[in-house]
């Protein structure tokens, strides 16, 4: 399950989407994928930035995978069915977001004899087999690149899971505007505060899912590392002693705060966190008009 507080325009940002459109001017229909649910939050449109968005509905259902699973389990495309169905063809900007259990990350050095997209996508696929060896699985590639000579953040999802997601929304005329991993919700919304509240561009984002969490450092804008942690209920020790290794052999990085959303409901304290500044990713988010369900799928 992921730990995550919705913040809809800001951690899906609507710059990103393919029907731009819609992701300003309809509700949203926000479908969250992991290994054991499927959760469906429903968003009330909101036309200015400043505006809250309103929580219209919330639904959870229960799925029967594992933490170690490549792909969700079978389940899920009945649940997405008993969703879909009653909403298709109606208007909705459909936001879908993967756990980071099927999704791979991955920071890549600049190369500057690297120009033509061939070699570019080549260096990409050889790195990512690199750090994750042969899993059998095709990968679709995004590269976000910083600036001239810095690293570039990959990310890849599982081409077979995405068509047929795709396959499914368009089943019920609902194509998605963006389709994307939890980690990049978490990076959104901490490079949000950061521009709103002063921070500069440093320090470590963590996306929270219960079997593990995606961490990622910062530094003067520039992508350092990322990678997952298997966790328990002890998460927050795992990441205290996690980091406390890594300050040790990176010095700089010992300064650096903790963007985490959200912070306070997690039990992220700043005292369980101590030596190191936890910062709550607030969202801007209204109460919901009507509470929770949830289903079991077997």
């Amino acid at each position: 399950m992921l730990q995550h507080s919705p913040d809809p325009g800001w951690d899906c940002r609507l710059a990103d989407s393919r029907r731009w459109w819609q992701a300003w001017t309809a509700p949203e229909l926000r479908l969250v994928i992991t290994c054991d649910a499927l959760e469906v939050f429903q968003f009330q449109s909101a036309w200015w930035p400043s505006r809250r968005p309103q929580l219209l509905s919330h639904q959870r259902y229960a799925l029967p995978g594992n933490a170690h699973d490549l792909l969700p389990p079978d389940a899920l495309w009945q649940a997405l069915h008993e969703v879909l169905a009653p909403l298709a063809g109606q208007r909705w900007h459909v936001v879908v977001v993967l756990s980071n259990q099927y999704a791979r990350w991955l920071v890549l050095p600049w190369q500057a004899d690297i120009r033509s997209q061939a070699d570019q996508a080549a260096y990409y696929q050889h790195g990512l087999q690199q750090a994750f060896a042969n899993d059998g699985q095709d990968w679709q590639i995004e590269a976000q690149p910083g600036a001239y000579g810095q690293p570039i953040l990959l990310n890849a999802l599982p081409a077979a899971l995405l068509a047929k997601l795709q396959a499914s929304l368009a089943e019920y005329r609902l194509p998605a505007g963006i389709i994307t991993a939890a980690w990049t919700l978490a990076a959104n919304q901490a490079l949000h505060t950061m521009r709103q509240q002063g921070f500069s561009a440093n320090g470590w984002i963590v996306c929270r899912e219960s079997s593990h969490l995606t961490v990622a450092c910062l530094m003067q804008g520039e992508w350092q590392q990322i990678r997952q942690l298997p966790v328990d209920t002890h998460w927050r020790q795992t990441l205290v002693q996690w980091l406390s290794r890594e300050q040790v052999i990176y010095p700089e990085r010992a300064a650096l705060p903790i963007f985490l959303s959200p912070a306070e409901p997690s039990g992220a304290t700043p005292q369980s966190m101590l030596p190191f500044q936890v910062v709550d990713l607030c969202s801007r988010l209204g109460q919901p008009s009507q509470p929770a369900t949830q289903r079991r799928m077997a």
